[in-house]
């Protein structure tokens, strides 16, 4: 991870606190991390080491807030979906997503989700799925939304059918040895599976499709699946007391990986004990003050540093890059993904293009009408499909009023031009005659209200390392 100038100056604030020991007074002990350290000199000057240990607990705490946005954030998906469907269990969406889904942001529009969040720690588990024609993919997602590994998509092999079996970190064990298995690096995942629907009428052919992703025991006497954590808040995520608690016991449940050792050291100096699965620091008031002003300001951090993760294209676009999906030490990557849409796919398996503002650098509102001209040879080049769909400043759908949400490569009626290039309009009015290209905008404003994303499902080469030109978004003058 790229070294910040918080982090610089938590080591600058380290450097100065042990070659400024003269100035603490030995009959006065203070607290950093948990490691007592005792003044030396005179009491005029103790007070002198509060500032510094807030800035340093400031420092750490931000760091540590960036690298546990994604477990929390996890963990609260988790929460919600095993109020309505147990661990180590599939829930198969039967309807397409529209305004009202709010799972998690940023859905699409293309697919039918089928989702299932997994305890390891009880045994493995045994992941079936059938033979298709049709495009789908199960990914499979650690605690830290890794996704280390894929069935479908890419790999044209899975298509056929199979089964995996599942293993968490620390099993040992017989496994089957005609039986693929794959070892997690955690024991809590996710599994988020994608079946192409191409249109309402196809849903019943993937419900046929989805009946075949299971999930079972690899022994039949394991006990059900449990994960031993307090229920998780929006609000958790503003309250250092509560974050850094919660995150302690994530980080004890689902260990992280021994490359961020190093770089997890400095919890320490905010009192959290990772292995312990605690946080200690509600006790010292100088530590608390600097965690607290952390948590505000790590989140403004994730929230305005997303454009590092994507690449301009053409002015307007902005593409995922290859730090989506597998994160390694690029923290600040993770948590931006998982705020503002958790669960992307790695490039090799889907790359998506956003923008809020139309080919001229505007944020794009609802009073205007826009076009997106698609040449022949910019028609996004695919394996699969692609298509466009429109978000409200939350990251979810907008509702319309024909229930249209995306438009796309499989849009049934879509209408190209003779010489075989393709135009999309965006407004909030239906196009006179265009109606079949036509993605609803929201009501008309003047203020910037909606984003476009585009995404290319199994893309070519050229749109994974962004050198294919998307068009413009220009607005059209009437």
């Amino acid at each position: 991870m790229r070294k910040t100038s918080v982090l610089i100056t938590a080591w600058c604030v380290l450097t100065s606190m042990a070659t400024g020991a003269a100035f603490a007074n030995e009959n006065n002990p203070y607290q950093v991390g948990g490691i007592q350290q005792k003044a030396s000199v005179s009491p005029n000057n103790v007070l002198v080491q509060a500032p510094y240990r807030t800035n340093l607990a400031y420092s750490a705490g931000v760091d540590a807030y960036i690298y546990g946005y994604t477990l929390l954030e996890m963990a609260r998906t988790m929460q919600k979906f095993t109020e309505k469907t147990p661990l180590n269990t599939f829930h198969h969406d039967k309807l397409l997503s529209d305004a009202s889904f709010r799972d998690f942001v940023k859905p699409n529009n293309d697919t039918l989700y089928s989702s299932a969040w997994l305890d390891l720690s009880k045994g493995p588990q045994v992941l079936s799925y059938p033979k298709t024609d049709r495009y789908f993919t199960l990914q499979i997602m650690d605690a830290y939304s890794n996704s280390f590994h894929y069935i479908g998509g890419s790999t044209l092999e899975d298509y056929k059918g199979g089964k995996v079996v599942l293993v968490g970190p620390n099993w040992e064990g017989k496994l089957p040895s005609n039986v693929e298995v794959v070892r997690a690096p955690t024991d809590m995942l996710w599994i988020l599976g994608r079946t192409f629907v191409n249109g309402e009428k196809d849903l019943p052919n993937v419900y046929k499709i989805q009946e075949g992703y299971t999930l079972a025991p690899l022994d039949a006497n394991q006990k059900p699946g449990s994960i031993p954590i307090p229920k998780i808040e929006v609000s958790d995520f503003y309250d250092p007391s509560k974050f850094y608690s919660l995150l302690a016991q994530l980080m004890k449940l689902n260990p992280p990986p021994q490359k961020d050792e190093a770089f997890l050291s400095k919890l320490e100096f905010i009192g959290l004990d990772y292995q312990a699965g605690t946080f200690s620091a509600d006790n010292d008031p100088v530590v608390l003050e600097g965690v607290s002003k952390a948590v505000k300001d790590a989140r403004e951090i994730i929230k305005n540093s997303i454009s590092i993760l994507q690449k301009p294209n053409n002015g307007n676009w902005r593409v995922n890059n290859e730090r989506v999906g597998i994160y390694d030490t690029h923290y600040l990557n993770r948590a931006m993904i998982a705020m503002h849409g958790i669960g992307a796919n790695t490039a090799q398996e889907a790359v998506y293009a956003s923008t809020r503002v139309d080919g001229d650098g505007n944020p794009l509102v609802g009073q205007k009408k826009y076009v997106i001209h698609f040449e022949k040879d910019q028609i996004p080049p695919t394996k699969s499909f692609w298509s466009l769909s429109m978000y409200d400043f939350e990251n979810y759908l907008i509702d319309n009023p024909i229930n249209r949400y995306s438009l796309g490569s499989r849009t049934e009626g879509l209408t190209f031009n003779e010489n075989g290039s393709l135009d999309i309009y965006i407004q909030s009015t239906p196009p006179k005659g265009k109606e079949s290209n036509w993605l609803p905008a929201p009501v008309s404003t003047t203020a910037a209200n909606f984003s476009l994303v585009l995404r290319i499902y199994t893309p070519d080469e050229s749109l994974q390392e962004n050198t294919f030109v998307l068009p413009a978004i220009k607005v059209v003058n009437e």
